[in-house]
């Protein structure tokens, strides 16, 4: 059973990101729900991020922090899991950041639902500048949706209990998406809910993590990670299937190949292994496989850019008091 108002620590891994740092911070430090902690690991950043994290550090004296080299973004996690007092934890990104009410969103359900080990959130899409691109929603956690989406809940809107991080260890840093990594051991040892609610906004902009030419390496790191998976293999013989397909659904995320043949090939194995696929995901995203649909996208964007159709939605910040 957690407190009546449990600590809730934050783990934020940071690198060269000065410029959206202070963002993710306020974000932090704004929220109306205490007591909580910051653990800013950085990874010997040059750009003026340590500045900062300082400055931050001298307001709030919740937020602990070290800068050092690091071998990327899982060892500085392992370094903040490590570190952690609280009975909650999430992971923000140094680019990404939470919306009012997040917190207490998540720490809600945990109170309510003594069984449940981890919270995921929806989120919004935006650019380097806060505009709005689009919102992404989840479906309800089942292994049917979650191998549907293949793995793919996002970082910035997941809280999950200490108790389970520590069995499941820390993040691995050979596997390239090593936080759906995390997440699946994680849903293997405990139960999850679905927030319907937005709690954080992820950041999209040239030069981020995840572009087209780490999707190599994203695929490869995903396909390795359910065909190495201990806990797959114990499974039943439903979820290995589910398992095996959603390393075809990857596709729709981060193909390694423009091919429209190896688009094809891999969504077909997928629907053989796992024909509700589609229900989990939004119409947009299978639409873009269909053959005209580049044409009919550079149609759409040119109508929401020229003719006023743009998504019109205010991205809401949060500011520590």
């Amino acid at each position: 059973m957690l407190k009546e108002r449990p600590l809730l620590s934050i783990i934020v891994p940071s690198f060269n990101q000065a410029e959206f740092l202070g963002a993710t911070l306020d974000s932090i430090f704004g929220q109306k729900y205490l007591p909580h902690e910051v653990l800013v690991m950085d990874g010997a950043s040059t750009d003026g991020s340590v500045d900062v994290i300082k400055k931050y550090a001298t307001q709030f004296p919740t937020l602990r922090w070290v800068s050092e080299p690091d071998n990327g973004p899982a060892d500085a996690v392992n370094k903040g899991l490590e570190r952690v007092t609280g009975e909650v934890i999430g992971i923000q990104s140094s680019d990404d950041i939470y919306y009012p009410g997040a917190f207490q969103a998540a720490v809600d359900v945990f109170a309510k639902h003594p069984d449940c080990g981890l919270v995921y959130g929806d989120l919004d899409r935006i650019d380097a500048q806060n505009n709005f691109l689009y919102e992404q929603r989840f479906p309800d956690f089942s292994w049917e949706a979650y191998f549907g989406i293949s793995c793919s809940i996002i970082q910035s809107s997941i809280f999950f209990r200490t108790e389970v991080a520590k069995d499941a260890g820390g993040w691995n840093g050979e596997i390239y998406s090593c936080d759906l990594d995390y997440w699946l051991r994680l849903l293997f040892r405990t139960q999850a809910i679905h927030i319907p609610q937005i709690l954080s906004a992820w950041r999209h902009y040239d030069g981020q993590r995840t572009q087209f030419d780490t999707h190599q390496k994203i695929w490869d790191g995903y396909w390795r990670m359910i065909d190495e998976s201990p806990e797959i293999a114990r499974a039943t013989p439903k979820i290995r299937r589910l398992a095996q397909a959603s390393k075809h659904l990857r596709v729709l995320r981060s193909p390694p190949s423009k091919s429209m043949f190896f688009a094809y090939r891999h969504l077909l194995i997928a629907f053989i292994k796992h024909p509700g696929f589609w229900r989990y995901h939004p119409l947009r995203s299978l639409l873009r496989w269909l053959p005209g649909s580049n044409y009919a996208r550079s149609v759409f964007i040119f109508s929401r850019k020229y003719l006023g159709m743009a998504p019109q939605k205010t991205v809401p910040t949060v500011k520590p008091e």
